[in-house]
């Protein structure tokens, strides 16, 4: 029986229930069910609140279940279509060549972020900062592990958020763009640092801060700015940069580097404010 595995062509798309042939047709296609399966995610079944791969599985499989006939199924395990192929993807790559885990690990490591889950209390009683630094490298290591063909980052977003609800905190994705994770992704996985993802976790569980990034994000939008496909994030308390004054919105202000752009608290910006394109130091006080 062949195995139906990926194909190193960037256009060709999984096999799935919608009929797409092509990445771009299933990425498409695929928006609407996730989104109603991602409305509903509180009343979906099999959530045994273990924080483990049935955990991680349940999710998947309610997100996923109207796209492919695996979803719910982690890449080690072979699961038989419909068209009598069996799908299965032992080794995955990042679309920079290199590997995630090979498929024989993923059990075992699960298993692992389970046990550390659970000896440290699924993380609840701690500090926000405290709960923030420990969710963001189980994160990682799911991020590392990538236990599924497609449809990992939704899923580990939702499995993290319900881990931080069940702590008492928050995590709100909404305000991460996609450069800013596969960064914060890539750093982690790649080179074994966790400050990146760290940071963003702090920032993402912080009420204040969400509150600065929301009206940002929705200003930026309606520019027409693709800020999605750039970092952005609030000023790092303690962390003085260089910026280019963008402009002020109430209490906030843009501004930006080469490489992102910055939401800072207008009461940061120096006694004299700067002009729009004008560079000036930013020394980052606590968020209030």
């Amino acid at each position: 029986m062949p195995n139906y595995t990926y194909t190193s062509d960037p256009d060709s798309a999984l096999k799935n229930k919608l009929g797409a042939k092509t990445f771009a047709a299933l990425e498409l296609a695929e928006a609407k069910f996730v989104f109603a399966r991602m409305v509903g995610i509180g009343n979906r079944a099999g959530n045994d609140g273990s924080f483990g791969a049935s955990h991680l599985k349940a999710i998947h499989y309610h997100l996923f279940q109207d796209v492919y006939e695996w979803a719910g199924h982690t890449r080690d395990e072979p699961v038989l279509l419909s068209d009598g192929t069996v799908a299965t993807e032992p080794f995955l790559r990042k679309p920079d060549g290199n590997f995630f885990a090979p498929a024989p690990r993923i059990k075992a490591a699960l298993r692992a972020i389970e046990d550390d889950l659970r000896a440290g209390n699924f993380l609840r009683g701690l500090p926000r900062h405290v709960f923030a630094a420990r969710a963001a490298d189980s994160m990682s290591r799911l991020n590392a592990l990538h236990p599924f063909r497609e449809g990992n980052g939704r899923t580990q977003r939702v499995f993290m958020q319900e881990l931080a609800a069940a702590a008492g905190h928050q995590l709100d994705f909404s305000v991460v763009s996609r450069e800013r994770m596969i960064r914060a992704s890539s750093v982690a996985n790649d080179d074994g640092d966790a400050g990146m993802m760290r940071r963003l976790f702090d920032e993402i569980s912080d009420p204040v801060r969400i509150a600065a990034l929301e009206p940002a994000i929705e200003f930026l939008s309606r520019q027409g700015f693709d800020w999605n496909n750039r970092y952005i994030s609030t000023a790092e308390p303690g962390h003085a940069v260089e910026l280019v004054f963008s402009g002020v919105a109430g209490g906030h202000f843009i501004a930006r580097t080469d490489a992102s752009i910055v939401i800072g608290q207008r009461v940061d910006l120096p006694s004299t404010k700067p002009d729009r394109g004008e560079r000036f130091l930013l020394n980052p006080s606590r968020w209030r």
